[in-house]
């Protein structure tokens, strides 16, 4: 079942059930959304989640030419962080120099529509997995302290900037309403 929070700020143009591709029972629920974003187009956004087996399939697909290549947005407040909502393609490096983390594009990368906050709490999950895993000391200290930063920038007490670095133009940042004068929008250069 899709949350509330997956449809808040889209249309639900086509929803069904069918047969999972990994446990091959009629689990799977696919949903369709469209996004419109202002200065950016209009957004398809596939999503397969198998209530069986927990099978999990995103997809992003554009239906307008873009344009813009990088993006960038301050972060100033708590409504900034549970309002702006990030659009990532597979093609999407994502970063924030204050915080101090970069996401790049890969083979496995996925794209995603989510808030700052979500965005955060995924970066805290990557440095979590990167803690568990490395068995230096040194290491595990800066994660503890990047964590906290994290934690911190998640609860406003920390101004940053989000970079949205697409060379295919199909990321977008979508700010909290009367916030739209704070993005700052570079072209491609053809």
């Amino acid at each position: 079942m899709v949350s509330e929070e997956f449809i808040k700020f889209g249309k639900v143009i086509f929803h069904t059930i069918e047969k999972c591709p990994h446990c091959y029972k009629e689990s799977l629920e696919v949903y369709e959304v469209l996004y419109s974003i202002p200065n950016f187009g209009n957004v398809l956004l596939i999503s397969n989640t198998c209530s069986n087996c927990g099978f999990k399939f995103v997809d992003l697909q554009y239906l307008e030419q873009k344009k813009y290549y990088k993006i960038m947005y301050s972060i100033e407040d708590k409504r900034d962080i549970y309002e702006t909502l990030i659009f990532r393609s597979k093609t999407c490096k994502i970063s924030s120099p204050e915080l101090g983390f970069n996401i790049s594009p890969g083979i496995a990368s996925e794209p995603m529509i989510t808030t700052i906050e979500g965005l955060l709490n995924k970066v805290k999950d990557y440095a979590i997995t990167m803690y568990v895993l490395n068995e230096d000391v040194e290491t595990k200290n800066k994660v503890i302290e990047f964590l906290e930063t994290i934690d911190k920038a998640l609860k406003g007490e920390i101004k940053f900037t989000i970079i949205l670095e697409d060379p295919l133009g199909n990321s977008a940042i979508k700010p909290p309403t009367g916030r739209e004068n704070r993005l700052i929008m570079f072209e491609q250069i053809q």
